[in-house]
């Protein structure tokens, strides 16, 4: 009745484990309030401040050892939490809990934690591992060092519409790709070092989802400037196609137990509506590319249709990825405008948004009942259904009316640009995005 008396490293992490819990069940909304309780006890734990550890006489090195370790273990809690703000500031458009200016504790080491802190000196590579082994931080730094790009985002307001200065958003844009390019070989999208896959076989994975969240990014970045400018209607494409890409890879490697996982439904929710919107808009007069994009959000609602039993983001978003899929085909086989301007195609695309949120908003979702899924396999995990609440009883934060909300971020502009078929000629067919 009076709540938590002091505070512990162990019930920060029992809120932030609530916390993931509650985002897998589409209940975003609670899990940002479990993760920012985590944080804020976290920082009453001072983990976002950077401690010296001095040893205290010549016959204490093992008690400093133990010392330093368990410092560098809270580095990762906090580094973790650091992140999960972000990205669920990014992804529900929520204030962020923890400001950058108030932290001054430095990235953990890239290396793993010893069986024996005690016994062993803090360093990048441990006696007796390869030194270009896979550490259970490489990731986690990745996501750090992309978290701080966000708040760099925000603080310069390029995820907003009408940014003047397009030089700030291919900066960051850039930084990313940089980023991305630079994280150990056995996380790299291309050209991976596999040889560590056999003996570590969530690297595959963790590679789709490295790659997932960096477009992400690029899809938060540029997605309120895809009507203004060709650069980033560009860029939101590639990142679209990328990672629809790398869901359907991901989701071949997933076992059925796995289904009701955020990322397995969010990612290839968020990339099929943006990616109808800009092919609608601007659709390809090719039978090539429209092929390409049929064929990619096909794959997205067989996904989603499968895991939507175990799922409530699919359930959420299966409906309304099969009506922009309705619509994106009626925009790419209706008569071309023979009396349009590449001009006049931007400022009125032949898929208008505001015509698409009325009719997506009028038109009722499509029941999970009536959307045709696989057959449930006879030998899948009965224990799923006794751990998961009944649908009725779970409020959803990623209803209809949050991909709804979505559109508005993008805004018409009067801005001039390309022709759809030259837009289309400059990406599709760079063939290290298909």
């Amino acid at each position: 009745m009076l709540g938590r008396h002091g505070v512990a490293l162990t019930a920060v992490l029992a809120d932030f484990l609530r916390a993931s819990w509650l985002k897998n069940y589409g209940r975003g909304i609670e899990a940002w309030h479990s993760a920012g309780n985590a944080i804020r006890q976290a920082q009453e734990l001072t983990l976002h401040r950077q401690h010296d550890i001095h040893q205290s006489g010549p016959d204490r090195i093992e008690q400093t050892l133990s010392v330093i370790w368990y410092d560098e273990f809270k580095k990762r809690v906090w580094m973790n939490l650091f992140v999960w703000d972000s990205l669920m500031a990014m992804i529900l458009g929520r204030p962020r809990t923890i400001h950058p200016d108030d932290c001054d504790v430095k990235p953990p080491i890239d290396c793993n934690i010893p069986k024996d802190p005690s016994k062993t000196v803090p360093m990048t590579v441990q006696p007796g591992e390869s030194p270009n082994g896979p550490t259970t931080v490489s990731a986690g730094l990745f996501r750090y060092a992309l978290a701080c790009k966000f708040h760099e985002m925000r603080a310069l307001k390029a995820d907003r519409p009408h940014l003047k200065d397009h030089n700030i958003i291919q900066g960051l844009h850039e930084q990313v790709v940089s980023l991305l390019e630079n994280v150990p070989p056995y996380l790299r999208f291309k050209s991976p070092d596999t040889s560590w896959d056999g003996e570590y076989s969530f690297l595959p994975q963790l590679r789709e989802e490295v790659f997932m969240t960096a477009n992400l990014f690029f899809m938060t970045l540029h997605r309120p400037h895809i009507l203004a400018s060709a650069e980033s209607r560009k860029a939101a494409l590639e990142a679209t196609l990328a990672t629809l890409g790398s869901q359907q890879r991901f989701f071949g490697q997933t076992s059925e137990h796995h289904y009701p996982l955020f990322g397995l439904a969010f990612y290839t929710i968020d990339a099929s509506i943006l990616l109808s919107i800009i092919v609608a808009s601007y659709p390809p007069h090719g039978h090539e590319p429209r092929q390409y994009v049929y064929h990619v959000l096909q794959q997205a609602i067989e996904r989603l249709s499968y895991v939507q039993p175990y799922n409530p983001i699919a359930r959420s978003g299966l409906g309304i990825v099969q009506r922009c899929y309705e619509k994106l085909k009626e925009a790419c086989h209706s008569p071309p405008n023979t009396s349009a301007t590449p001009s006049s195609s931007v400022v009125s695309p032949r898929f208008e948004l505001q015509s698409l949120r009325q009719e997506l908003s009028h038109r009722n979702s499509v029941p999970a009942n009536d959307v045709q899924s696989p057959p449930s396999p006879s030998s899948g995990p009965e224990y799923l259904d006794l751990l998961a609440p009944a649908p009725s009883m779970i409020p959803d934060s990623f209803s209809e009316a949050y991909w709804l909300d979505q559109l508005n971020l993008i805004q018409p502009s009067s801005a001039i640009g390309q022709d759809p078929d030259m837009f289309w000629d400059s990406l599709l067919f760079d063939r290290n995005i298909l």
